[in-house]
């Protein structure tokens, strides 16, 4: 289990690793790295450290900003105007939720940097310090990742070599102000970087993993080949992940698995306890004891509510009815998104909302291996892939779909099956669709017009790519902005 910081890593990791701070020395009672990395325990407490950094940069607002933006949800009357500008798309290049993404993936992979620049200095044998050295590749990949599906254009191979990535960063200086890469350069970084993972780290996989495993390996690098449009590729490792983990298919178990954060299929999930909690997911339920009932700032539309059959075990799972009061209007037949419900084990209060958040799950290879397989050509294999998820979550198996058909019904259960996760945006980006809102639920108690329940762009729309931060773009003038 993942333990707390020690606080001479905090100490160095705040000091050295934040690249916005132009410190021109270390103050008088920091801890330079030539004693930083002194022994195993050093190089442990680093390790702490960037999984620490890891957690804060998954959930809350890194997932649901991306489904503000998108058309899986609408604003109520009483939401405070809180993440409107991304629901409105009138966000620019000062949006602090979009900066948070920029800064703290950044943050992240300098401290990756730390670890892989220093850690062979220490001189002690032990197998840990190769696996703390690859999940540091694996983690700074992951960050480059995210960061490109955010702020570049999607993964075009006949477009790539010219299109602008990312700038890419491989050591800690505070002076220096990188130029950005091309797209091409910043996903052969990541992949490269997934190598050097596969190199140093061995560690098996295991369910409900905290530390990074082989399995983590191929569950990212299936999605990356996915968004490089290398689907053979994608299914191989997607195929490695489905023979592993076994996917939830009883109602009560699956519930479990998203109360209490524990199930057969999560390969990897972020550390939490009452004292260790990150990026609470509250605007989706929201309760007040003042008013004895729930108000959310969001709810699902809904045409997405009418994606679901009866029998499928998410409907009963994600959803949840009940009194709601927005803007002093109360409605007691609108759903509200219950996929965070607040783990029991984290609470210190009734009403709060964090969960140990499951960066990878087994449900994402299915939908890769479909949608990769209908991409490469293999329509067969995509409806077996699709009916598998299907099945073993209680709904109905399609059958007789080709062509587009096919396609539309695996662009629905992405959505079926990961509402709520920020995967929406990332979708409707690499499969060059627009973004259309339309059939909300009660509109007595949501914003309505076309800033929010009519509201929709083309697929070319600027925004899809977030801009580079404001203050970034100022800050280094090498950097090339996207609007």
């Amino acid at each position: 289990m993942i333990k707390k910081y020690k606080i001479f890593a905090v100490i160095v990791s705040l000091i050295l690793l934040f690249p916005s701070c132009n410190l021109d020395e270390l103050p008088k009672d920091s801890i330079g790295l030539d004693d930083a990395w002194q022994s195993v325990d050093d190089a442990k407490n680093f390790r702490t450290g960037i999984y620490s950094y890891f957690r804060s940069i998954n959930g809350g607002l890194y997932s649901y900003i991306p489904d503000y933006q998108s058309d899986l949800f609408n604003a109520t009357s009483g939401y405070g105007n809180r993440g409107g500008d991304i629901h409105r798309w009138d966000f620019n290049s000062s949006q602090y939720d979009i900066e948070d993404t920029w800064q703290y993936n950044y943050y992240t992979i300098n401290n990756c940097n730390n670890i892989i620049n220093n850690i062979d200095k220490v001189t002690e044998d032990d197998p840990i310090l190769a696996t703390i050295k690859g999940e540091a590749y694996l983690m700074r990949a992951i960050c480059y990742h995210t960061l490109a599906v955010r702020f570049a254009k999607d993964y075009d191979p006949s477009t790539a070599v010219s299109d602008l990535g990312l700038p890419l960063v491989y050591k800690n200086d505070p002076n220096e102000k990188p130029s950005r890469s091309t797209l091409k350069a910043t996903y052969s970084q990541i992949k490269e970087d997934i190598t050097e993972a596969r190199r140093y780290l061995t560690t098996p996989g295991t369910v409900n993993s905290e530390y990074f495993t082989v399995d983590v390996i191929d569950a990212f690098e299936a999605r990356v080949d996915l968004y490089m449009h290398k689907y053979t590729e994608a299914v191989n490792l997607a195929k490695n992940i489905i023979s592993t983990y076994t996917l939830i298919q009883s109602e009560s178990r699956f519930k479990d698995m998203w109360l209490n954060d524990n199930g057969s299929e999560i390969i990897f999930k972020t550390f939490m306890s009452t004292d260790e909690r990150a990026n609470a997911m509250s605007s989706f339920l929201s309760y007040s004891t003042s008013a004895t009932a729930f108000q959310p700032d969001f709810v699902p539309s809904q045409w997405v509510l009418d994606l679901y059959e009866d029998n499928d075990i998410r409907k009963g799972t994600y959803f949840m009815k009940a009194r709601i009061v927005s803007n002093n209007i109360e409605a007691n037949d609108v759903y509200m998104l219950n996929k965070y419900p607040g783990n029991p084990a984290l609470k210190k209060t009734p009403y709060e909302y964090y969960h140990m958040w499951k960066v990878f799950r087994a449900a994402e290879a299915y939908l890769i291996a479909a949608e990769a397989s209908y991409l490469g050509g293999d329509e067969p294999n995509a409806i077996k892939y699709l009916n598998d998820l299907r099945g073993k979550r209680g709904a109905s198996q399609l059958n007789g779909l080709s062509g587009n058909a096919l396609f539309d019904a695996i662009k629905k259960e992405w959505i079926r099956e990961f509402i709520g996760e920020g995967q929406r945006l990332n979708d409707l980006k690499r499969w060059g669709d627009g973004m259309r809102r339309h059939d909300p639920q009660n509109t007595s108690i949501l914003m309505t017009g076309n800033d929010y329940t009519t509201f929709s762009v083309e697929s070319n729309d600027y925004r899809f790519v977030w801009e580079i931060p404001a203050n970034d773009l100022k800050a280094n003038s090498n950097l090339k902005p996207n609007w």
